[in-house]
């Protein structure tokens, strides 16, 4: 195994990285900053370029991050750089949209006051819309693993995501019940690692 196996990707990134390692970045990380952009009001498009410009800006200030994994600073770092980027999205279609009225109308004075301007959220409101973020793409993660049989991906969408009763599961699948909790508290281990690892920046899954 080589050394590079040992190093967490944000610690790979930060000496220079590999177009393999920055590939890994956006497989980790670029599903929760698209879906926290959403969450923080942008459209696709908005979100894809927020994506794209918070990469642009890692890439150019994670040599002089001061990374601590066990202080779970690249987490606080990351998700700075993402509100941040949203808010920049936001506000630039606010002020596209300003633009096209003001376009169509005389009375761009009144299409001023009348048009709300973009809010910035709560720290406690970022915090949660990044962490279901987060949530939301570990878990998508997860359930797209080839590794993952496809009875056990269906198993943990019946119990853990549909709420559907253990006996009923199980009898679907003729396994038995102590079986259907065993997958569900393996798949969820699988989770929390998956998130931990991208809130540290820690040693992918496949190292």
């Amino acid at each position: 195994m080589s050394l590079s196996t040992h190093l967490s990707l944000v610690g790979r990134l930060k000496a220079g990285g590999s177009a393999a390692d920055w590939e890994l970045f956006y497989q980790k990380y670029g599903g929760a900053i698209t879906a926290f952009a959403r969450r923080m009001g942008c459209d696709d498009h908005e979100a894809m370029d927020v994506l794209q410009e918070t990469v642009m800006v890692v890439m150019r200030k994670l040599p002089n991050f001061d990374y601590d994994p066990e202080r779970g600073r690249f987490r606080n770092w990351l998700l700075t750089i993402v509100s941040n980027k949203a808010r920049e999205a936001r506000r630039r279609a606010h002020v596209d949209r300003l633009v096209s009225l003001d376009a169509e109308s005389s009375e761009s004075g009144a299409l001023h006051e009348k048009l709300p301007g973009v809010e910035t959220a709560a720290p406690g409101e970022l915090e949660r819309n990044w962490r279901q973020a987060l949530i939301e793409s570990a878990l998508r993660r997860m359930l797209e693993d080839p590794r993952t049989n496809n009875e056990t991906i269906e198993v943990f969408r019946a119990v853990a995501l549909e709420g559907r009763p253990v006996a009923e599961v199980a009898l679907q699948h003729g396994i038995k019940e102590n079986a259907i909790y065993q997958i569900k508290n393996r798949m969820m281990n699988r989770l929390q690692a998956l998130l931990s690892d991208m809130e540290q920046g820690g040693i992918e899954m496949e190292a």
